[in-house]
């Protein structure tokens, strides 16, 4: 067990009340119970000063034995109260800025970050393979190929890397076009690109395949939304997996009933098959978020976590005049048998603050990280498109969460708010209207080889050192899990 001095950065919260875990301790070792150590989490790195870090994604090849982080290229994420040398941002995001998505590697467990460079140029890649500053995704197949992908407001890019994410030898600038791309590694040299496509009205959200590493993708995909039986209609939506167990992608998938009822669930598509089946897995909800996310552990349960979107009705607090917040939830239900049936919705957390945008991966059978943002009890309740809130980023550990007594624990994973402001929702309609949207929609986590917790998450402290005013872009931020259970096989992350 570790010293209780190296647990105080963990927050164990009931409702908005931190409680120091000595105390707790002393509680239950006098009801004679061990106390079993959560995690804690190393102090929070940057990643990159100088370069925009929205909507960010850490992944861990093993493989190769690098870390690779990729972000927004800030184009769309910025904040026009703190833009100061151009309308574009400061400095160093127009003498960087080459119409591509950032991308860093580490190859000592994120200590020390590189950007990548293609050609001793600032751009991390060919442009020949990747044209597009937005929204980054990696994935790995089963040959140890990672990809990542953005956008140009149009096409999606998808690229590839065979030695951790150093170099990019294979893609293309358009694997098809589309707006919020999200990806699943398959067999090897085999990736799935799912995609809300802009072809013509109706279109709507359809996955595409690459066989070739990504240099080149299908014509034609396959459609993942469509009608329910009531009236009502589904659409996939939120990153992708492939579930190597049963050969069968897996979506998020929002459902909205006829009867003005909004539910969740997954589509599934099985090795083969052309076309996805819906399988809703709670009905009668609500989401702030704009998709829910998902992940897959070794056994094959699939876990589904979304934030609850609460209001106090018969008020008008609210951006525009819209009712008020109340305190909202993060959700977590799971399936065994590919939404078949589903266990009971779990709440994960509902500290009587506004919690938003969670993100989930897994491990062993049963294992699994939750991470949101979350406001302090000193905010309250802000409507966060036009009100002033401390966000935290929360990290929530389960052991046993495909049963129905989890252990968990909750941690204050950067130990300070990552940023003081809004956080607008209303995508690239945030810059004209000066909001602030440097975090852009979504921030994420992942497993280290050794089932360590990564966490990769936009940061807005740190001030133009010209003006001292606030930078126009988030920094890209890393944080690492140093202490408490591994979620990949035995013992710890010490």
């Amino acid at each position: 067990m570790e010293p209780l001095s190296r647990l105080r950065r963990i927050r164990v919260l009931a409702v908005g009340v931190v409680l120091g875990l000595a105390a707790l301790a002393g509680v239950l070792a006098a009801r004679g119970s061990a106390v079993t150590p959560g995690p804690t989490f190393a102090p929070p790195v940057y990643v990159d000063q100088d370069l925009a870090g929205g909507e960010p994604e850490v992944f861990a090849d093993a493989q190769h034995g690098t870390l690779i982080y990729t972000a927004h290229e800030g184009t769309t994420h910025l904040y026009r109260d703190g833009i100061v040398s151009s309308p574009w941002g400061d400095f160093s995001f127009v003498t960087n800025y080459c119409n591509q998505v950032n991308v860093w590697t580490s190859s000592d467990g994120g200590v020390n970050w590189f950007r990548d460079r293609y050609l001793g140029s600032p751009c991390p890649t060919n442009p020949a393979i990747n044209t597009g500053f937005s929204d980054p995704d990696l994935t790995q197949d089963a040959g140890g190929r990672v990809y990542n992908t953005g956008i140009d407001l149009v096409n999606d890019a998808l690229f590839s890397s065979i030695d951790g994410g150093k170099t990019w030898d294979k893609g293309n600038a358009d694997c098809h076009d589309g707006d919020r791309p999200w990806l699943a590694g398959g067999k090897a040299d085999q990736v799935f690109m799912g995609t809300d496509t802009v072809e013509g009205s109706g279109s709507g959200h359809q996955v595409f395949v690459s066989n070739d590493g990504g240099n080149s993708c299908s014509a034609t995909g396959i459609a993942d939304s469509g009608s329910l039986p009531d009236g009502g209609s589904f659409t996939a939506d939120g990153k992708l997996y492939y579930d190597k167990l049963k050969s069968t992608v897996v979506e998020p998938a929002i459902f909205q009933h006829a009867d003005g009822s909004f539910g969740l669930g997954i589509s599934t598509l099985p090795a083969g098959g052309s076309s996805f089946t819906p399988h809703e897995g709670v009905r009668g909800t609500s989401m702030f978020a704009h998709w829910p996310a998902i992940a897959i552990d070794s056994a094959g349960t699939i876990y589904l976590t979304w934030d609850t979107e609460n209001r106090q009705a018969g008020t008008s607090s609210g951006c525009d005049g819209a009712e008020t917040p109340a305190p909202n939830s993060i959700m977590l239900v799971y399936t065994k048998d590919l939404g078949k049936t589903w266990s009971s919705p779990r709440t994960v957390t509902h500290p009587g603050t506004r919690v938003f945008w969670p993100w989930i991966t897994a491990g062993d059978a049963g294992k699994v990280s939750v991470i949101w943002y979350q406001t302090e009890p000193q905010d309250g309740l802000p409507d966060s498109d036009c009100q002033t809130g401390h966000i935290h980023a929360m990290e929530a550990t389960l052991l046993a969460a495909n049963g129905n007594k989890p252990q968990q624990w909750i941690a204050d994973a950067a130990g300070r708010a990552i940023h003081i402001g809004w956080v607008c929702q209303g995508g690239t309609l945030c810059v004209a209207t000066g909001q602030d949207r440097r975090l852009g929609d979504y921030f994420t986590n992942t497993l280290d080889s050794r089932g360590c917790v990564l966490i990769a998450t936009g940061d807005t402290r740190l001030s133009d050192p010209t003006t001292g005013g606030p930078l126009p872009t988030a920094r890209p931020l890393f944080v690492r899990q140093n202490g408490g259970p591994r979620l990949i096989g035995s013992g710890t992350c010490s």
